[in-house]
């Protein structure tokens, strides 16, 4: 085992064993005390998950420059595992207790009712399209608890405890799970079934790279690939936290993908308004986007380099990359 991947393992280990150990206790304690925890166990990340917080350091050099010190990133990575501790402690509560219960957390919803049911009804499927950014976990249980028929894509932890915990919490959320290495088949009879498909979509990966906080970010072109071949409307939709602890969704204008006959150019754009999007969001809440991943990887690889788009200054962005 890798050195890199023991942090992890150790770590979401951990969070299982203090879960599973305090039993029902988490979901009767006061949620403030339960967030509390949340947050010991967030700093207990990131003190052991060495992988992701340099990850975290490093994205936000490559982002902020010298606008942001070096004891200032420190201090932001430590928040950011903070504040995923806490949310993490409202997903897993949702599962033990009263599922509306836990819903009334959504205190306010925009745009769902207007931009995301008018989708639904349509009648081609949906593609809710999200990022690694607040409460996503708790969208998911709000669209289920709708009773619209939702499947989500997602990737299995490292550690299989941990993993069997996540998936019990989220098969009692009213909403399928795919695996995200076998999903393609799965989405695409979700959406022929009228449906709605939710994709993070904001994961390193070789298939474009399109603007993303000013640097080429390689980004799947999954949902851009399925809009075009289904016609469903893409829907950027995020759960943050607010200052008073409770959620808010917020639901985007829809993203359409009209097919030119240029396929390239059609994914990239597509794929462009997608992540253009989640910037604005990550903007507003900078601290609830998971800069724990490696999100700029291929970007930097040097097969990669030749397909950067025109108009960056690559010796630049490598010295902030590379810490030079």
């Amino acid at each position: 085992m890798s050195k890199r991947r023991t942090g992890t393992l150790l770590w979401q280990r951990a969070l299982s064993g203090i879960l599973n150990s305090l039993g029902d206790k988490v979901a009767t304690m006061p949620r403030e005390k339960a967030l509390r925890l949340g947050e010991r166990l967030g700093r207990l990340g990131y003190r052991l998950v060495g992988r992701s917080r340099k990850h975290a350091l490093r994205n936000l050099r490559l982002v902020y420059g010298d606008t942001m010190s070096e004891q200032e990133r420190a201090a932001f990575t430590c928040r950011v595992f903070e504040t995923f501790g806490r949310m993490f402690m409202d997903f897993y509560r949702a599962a033990l207790g009263d599922a509306d219960e836990v819903l009334k957390l959504i205190t306010r919803v925009d745009g769902w009712d207007e931009i995301g049911m008018a989708a639904i009804a349509e009648g081609k499927g949906v593609i809710a399209v999200s990022g690694h950014l607040g409460n996503f976990e708790l969208f998911a249980r709000y669209v289920g608890r709708r009773g619209v028929p939702l499947t989500v894509v997602a990737r299995d932890p490292d550690d299989p405890i941990f993993g069997e915990l996540v998936k019990r919490v989220r098969q009692s959320g009213g909403y399928q799970v795919q695996d995200k290495g076998k999903s393609a088949r799965a989405l695409l009879k979700a959406l022929q079934r009228k449906e709605v498909v939710g994709i993070l979509h904001d994961q390193n990966s070789g298939d474009v790279f399109v603007p993303f906080f000013g640097v080429p970010a390689g980004t799947p072109t999954g949902p851009a690939i399925l809009a075009l071949m289904t016609g469903a409307p893409i829907v950027p939709a995020y759960c943050v936290s607010q200052l008073d602890g409770t959620y808010r969704i917020i639901v985007r204008p829809i993203i359409r993908a009209v097919d030119t006959g240029d396929r390239e150019a059609d994914l990239r754009r597509i794929t462009e308004q997608m992540s253009a999007s989640l910037e604005e969001m990550v903007r507003e809440y900078p601290e609830q986007w998971l800069w724990l991943h490696n999100r700029w990887k291929a970007s930097f690889e040097e097969k990669n380099l030749p397909r950067w788009p025109q108009g960056y200054d690559l010796p630049a962005l490598q010295a902030r990359w590379n810490g030079t």
